[in-house]
C-alpha cells in the first residue's frame, strides 16, 4: 500500500477509533453558540441590500461569517460596491465582527466581475499557463485583485490547483481552469497568482483538494469516482509545495470520491481525506473550505443538514453554501445551523472539532485589510 494512503487511513483510524458521543459540558457549548453561524459562508438572492430579508436573516439571525457572490447578485461596478459597503456594514453591527465577502475569480470564464456586467476580459488560468510568463500571471493577478478590492471583496476563491492532465476532463480542463498537466508549472503559476492579489489584499483558496483535473464527470451534477484516474503524485504537488512555503490562506475541498483514500464518502466528507491526508500528511494547519453543499455530488445524497455535520467532522472549517434558499423556502444555513447544534448538543459532533474550526476561521478574518 503506498505510504500516503496508508498514512491517511491510518490517521483516520486513530481519530475515529477516540471519539466519543458524551455531550459537552453547557458552559462550553454556551461559549460557542454566538460564534457558530461564523463557520458558514453563503450565497443569496437580489442585487440590493435594502429591503433584502433574506440577506437581513444571514447576517443578523444566522450571523453567517462571509457571504460569496454570484452573477445574479452583480449588476455593475457601482452597484456591486454599493451592496458589499452595506452587507459589511450591517453584519458588523450585528456581530462586531468583519465580514468575509467572498467570490470566484479565477480569469477567463470563471469570473464573476465580467465584461457583461462591465469589467474588462481577464486571462484565463489556462492560457496564462500556455503563455507560461509568471511575471504577466502575477500581474494578471494584481489586476484582478484590485478589481475586486474596489468592489468590497477581500477573498478570491482561487486559484484553482487542479493538474489538468485529463483532456477529457469536462469542469477543470474543458473550462480552461487549469493552468496545465505539469504540477510544477501548475504550481509556480498558482505561487504568482497569489503574489498578486496578496499584494492588493486579497486572500486566496488552492482548489479543489485533493484533484479534480482527472475526473471524466462534474461534481456540480453528482457523483463523480476519480478512484481510477487521480494521480496523487501529480495533483499533490502543488499543494504540497504552495502548503510549505505558507502560501496557503485556504484550500477549499473537491466532492471527489476516490476509494483508495475514504471507500464510503468523498473529499469533503471524509476524515481520511481531510484530517488524515491534508493536515496529517501535508502538514496544512489553515482553515479548509468545502466547495459547494448544494452541488449535485454532496446534496443529492446526504441533504443539507446531514452533509454539513459529516463536512466539520471530517476536518472542514467553513462550510460554503451557494445558495441559501431551499427548494422548500427554508434557508439551508438555518438548516445546516440546526443540524451542527443538534449534533454538538448530543455530542455526536466533538465541540473541540468545532472550536478548532472557529479557531482558524478567526485568524482567517485577523488578516483582512
Amino acid at each position: 500500500m503506498p505510504r500516503l494512503v496508508a498514512a491517511s487511513i491510518l490517521g483516520a483510524f486513530l481519530l475515529v477509533g477516540c471519539r466519543t458521543a458524551m455531550p459537552p459540558d453547557p458552559a462550553r457549548l454556551a461559549a460557542i453558540e454566538g460564534e457558530l453561524g461564523s463557520l458558514l459562508l453563503v450565497g443569496f438572492r437580489g442585487t440590493d441590500a435594502e429591503g433584502n430579508a433574506d440577506l437581513e436573516d444571514l447576517l443578523c439571525e444566522t450571523r453567517v461569517g462571509g457571504i460569496v457572490l454570484f452573477a445574479r447578485n452583480i449588476v455593475d461596478a457601482e452597484q456591486l460596491a454599493r451592496l458589499t459597503e452595506a452587507a459589511t456594514t450591517r453584519s458588523a453591527a450585528c456581530t462586531a465582527r468583519r465580514l468575509f465577502v467572498a467570490v470566484d475569480a479565477e480569469g477567463g470564464n470563471v469570473m464573476r466581475l465580467a465584461p457583461g456586467a462591465g469589467w474588462s476580459p481577464t486571462i484565463s488560468a489556462q492560457e496564462l499557463g500556455e503563455r507560461n510568463d509568471f511575471t504577466l500571471t502575477e500581474l494578471e493577478a494584481r489586476r484582478i485583485g484590485a478589481m475586486l478590492r474596489a468592489a468590497g471583496i477581500n477573498w478570491d476563491l482561487a486559484p484553482v490547483v487542479d493538474v489538468g492532465y485529463n483532456p477529457a476532463n469536462p469542469v477543470i480542463v474543458g473550462t480552461a481552469r487549469s493552468f496545465g498537466a505539469n504540477p510544477l508549472l501548475v504550481a509556480e503559476h498558482a505561487r504568482a497568482f497569489i503574489r498578486g492579489l496578496r499584494a492588493e489584499g486579497v486572500l486566496t483558496a488552492l482548489k479543489h483538494f485533493p484533484g479534480h483535473g482527472s475526473s471524466f464527470a462534474d461534481s456540480h451534477h453528482g457523483f463523480v469516482d476519480v478512484t481510477t484516474t487521480a494521480e496523487p503524485s501529480l495533483e499533490l504537488v502543488p499543494y504540497r509545495a504552495l502548503i510549505g512555503e505558507g502560501l496557503a490562506d485556504s484550500v477549499m475541498t473537491a466532492h471527489v470520491f476516490n476509494r483508495r483514500l475514504d471507500d464510503e464518502r468523498p473529499a469533503t466528507l471524509s476524515r481520511a481525506t481531510i484530517t488524515g491526508l491534508l493536515r496529517g500528511e501535508l502538514g496544512y494547519r489553515g482553515p479548509v473550505v468545502s466547495d459547494d453543499l448544494r452541488m449535485g455530488a454532496i446534496e443529492r445524497q446526504y441533504g443539507m443538514g446531514e452533509a454539513a455535520v459529516m463536512a466539520l467532522d471530517a476536518g472542514v472549517d467553513v462550510l460554503l453554501i451557494a445558495d441559501d434558499r431551499l427548494p422548500d423556502g427554508r434557508s439551508a444555513a438555518a438548516v445546516a445551523l440546526e443540524a451542527v447544534r443538534g449534533a454538538l448538543a448530543k455530542g455526536t459532533l466533538d465541540i473541540s472539532r468545532v472550536e478548532a474550526a472557529l479557531e482558524r476561521v478567526r485568524a482567517l478574518r485577523s488578516r483582512l485589510n
